[in-house]
C-alpha cells in the first residue's frame, strides 16, 4: 500500500540523497527533482510535484526534507503565490529546510513548493534511459496531498 501523508497531519519525508532541479514544465505545472544511482544505491529517486502555483528550490540539495510548512509559512506562500481564497485548502504547501553544517553558522534560508501534489517515486537503475520518468518499472514510495478530499 502507497503512504499517503495529508498536508495538516503529514509527518516529514527526509531522502538522504543528492537531488538535483531536474525540470520545470510551466505548461503542465510539474517540477521534477532527480537524484541519480550511485554508489551503494541501485536505484534513482524521483519527487514529482503535480499542479505548482509556487516554487523556489536551489538546483541541488542533499538531503532533501519535504515537510508540511507551518502556518505562517503557508499563509505566506498562498499570498505570494495569490492562490484564490476558495482553492487554498486543495494546495500542498511543503517547506524544503536547507541542512545546517556543524559548526552551525546561519542557516541558508528555506525553500518551498506550493503544489496539488508530490509524489516519491523509485526507478531501478537498469532503467537509465527513463530513469527521470515515470513508467511501468516506477515505484511509489510516497504521495503527499493538501487534504484527504484530493488524495487518491
Amino acid at each position: 500500500m502507497t503512504p499517503v501523508f495529508h498536508d495538516s497531519a503529514m509527518e516529514s519525508v527526509a531522502l538522504d540523497r543528492s537531488f538535483r532541479l531536474w525540470s520545470y514544465g510551466i505548461g503542465h505545472s510539474q517540477l521534477l527533482l532527480h537524484a541519480r544511482a550511485e554508489g551503494n544505491h541501485d536505484e534513482h529517486l524521483n519527487v514529482l510535484f503535480e499542479g505548482v502555483v509556487a516554487v523556489k528550490v536551489r538546483a541541488s540539495c542533499q538531503p532533501l526534507v519535504l515537510q508540511r510548512a507551518d502556518h505562517d509559512t503557508r499563509a505566506s506562500v498562498l499570498a505570494f503565490a495569490q492562490v484564490p481564497a476558495r482553492i487554498q485548502a486543495q494546495i500542498l504547501c511543503l517547506a524544503l529546510p536547507s541542512p545546517s553544517p556543524s559548526p552551525s553558522p546561519p542557516q541558508a534560508e528555506a525553500g518551498f513548493v506550493a503544489c496539488a501534489r508530490a509524489t516519491v517515486l523509485a526507478n531501478a537503475n537498469s532503467d537509465d534511459m527513463t530513469a527521470d520518468r515515470w513508467n511501468e518499472n516506477s515505484r511509489v514510495l510516497h504521495v503527499l496531498t493538501a487534504s484527504p478530499a484530493t488524495s487518491r
